[in-house]
């Protein structure tokens, strides 16, 4: 099969588009032929650079954390998804042999990997996932809206309320609202009947969080966050702040934004992940902060639920063949897109 594979660490243009030998179904196993899987800016672009060491990724080696296609090939003891049935991959691999996989509870794996980066990802013709992880798509969802919903949707769920505790008269702050998670963030809050302020660095994409549902928008490089936000609450601050870049410059900003008995959960560190944190206001506004990882069967569900009720999209900005994987990572590495980048095995 023809993969997107780099044998050393190093610019785009250390990705070759090559034969390598075809991936075969062991027990428990389903081979998905690939047509979406999402460019991502950390878990593609920064370890394909060698910026990503604790994640301990050794060339060479295939990326691709969410692929979307169809099964191809089921190995042993595989009741479903059938041959035929359109999928997509979850990207948490358990290793099928630890006691909570032997006891069905795959999420609870204590060894499992990430797709694309613990192993060979989806950034090739065909993928080898456990039959666990390949989740049946409606047919009302195309490749490339599914691999970026179920990417980024169970974890807006989780964050929001398993962790969060967001309901339904709230108002929400979300951080980074053009990104993939930012965008979940946005709609999985308002499909929820929450009151939702989206903040970006570009006023081009605040347009994009409002027109994906937020009431309201901020630039925060055209005016100041907790003054917008506090102007939009009439002076009372938000409920939770849905913070996933960890930009050192408005994250205390964000913090700021809470009022009395505030949340802020984080799942992200694309901004650098150090930040300054204001105890005072910690302290005096009884506030919690909380970082999750992961989701649940659950928040997979109410994930695919909100796509086939139309509530749940993605924004596609481009879609490149697998060829261009090289090119895809240098459309990302020039700037911030404004919508998933996607490749397609399919278009060569």
């Amino acid at each position: 099969m023809k993969a997107a594979i780099y044998d050393q660490f190093g610019p785009p243009d250390v990705l070759q588009y090559k034969e390598i030998p075809d991936p075969e179904a062991g027990t428990g196993e389903v081979i998905v032929k690939v047509h979406a899987v999402t460019v991502n800016r950390v878990l593609n672009c920064a370890v394909r650079a060698g910026e990503q060491t604790r994640r301990n990724v050794k060339p060479p080696h295939v990326g691709g954390v969410d692929p979307a296609g169809v099964v191809v090939s089921v190995g042993e003891d595989v009741e479903s998804p059938a041959i035929g049935t359109r999928v997509a991959c979850l990207s948490r691999i358990p290793c099928l042999d630890c006691g909570s996989c032997e006891a069905g509870d795959f999420k609870d794996c204590e060894n499992s990997v990430m797709l694309g980066v613990g192993c060979y990802g989806g950034d090739a013709e065909f993928v080898k996932v456990p039959a666990s992880v390949a989740v049946q798509i409606p047919d009302t969802i195309n490749f490339a809206e599914a691999a970026a919903v179920l990417r980024h949707g169970p974890t807006a769920h989780n964050l929001l309320f398993d962790t969060g505790d967001l309901k339904a008269d709230e108002t929400i702050l979300v951080m980074g609202a053009a990104g993939g998670l930012g965008l979940a963030g946005i709609q999985v809050a308002k499909a929820a009947g929450a009151r939702v302020i989206c903040a970006a660095g570009a006023s081009e994409r605040v347009a994009v969080g409002i027109e994906y549902g937020a009431d309201f928008g901020v630039d925060y490089t055209a005016e100041d966050l907790t003054e917008a936000v506090m102007r939009y609450t009439e002076g009372q601050g938000v409920n939770l702040v849905f913070e996933n870049i960890s930009n050192p410059l408005t994250w205390p900003k964000a913090l700021a934004c809470l009022q009395k008995f505030g949340r802020l959960v984080t799942a992200g560190s694309h901004g650098g992940g150090r930040v300054e944190l204001d105890c005072g206001i910690l302290y005096h506004r009884n506030l919690r902060i909380f970082g999750a990882t992961g989701n649940t069967d659950a928040n997979v569900e109410d994930t695919l639920l909100l796509a086939e009720e139309g509530k749940l999209r993605a924004k596609i900005e481009k879609i490149y063949p697998l060829s261009g994987a090289a090119e895809a990572h240098r459309h990302i590495e020039a700037g911030v897109p404004l919508g998933k980048i996607v490749l397609d095995p399919t278009l060569g």
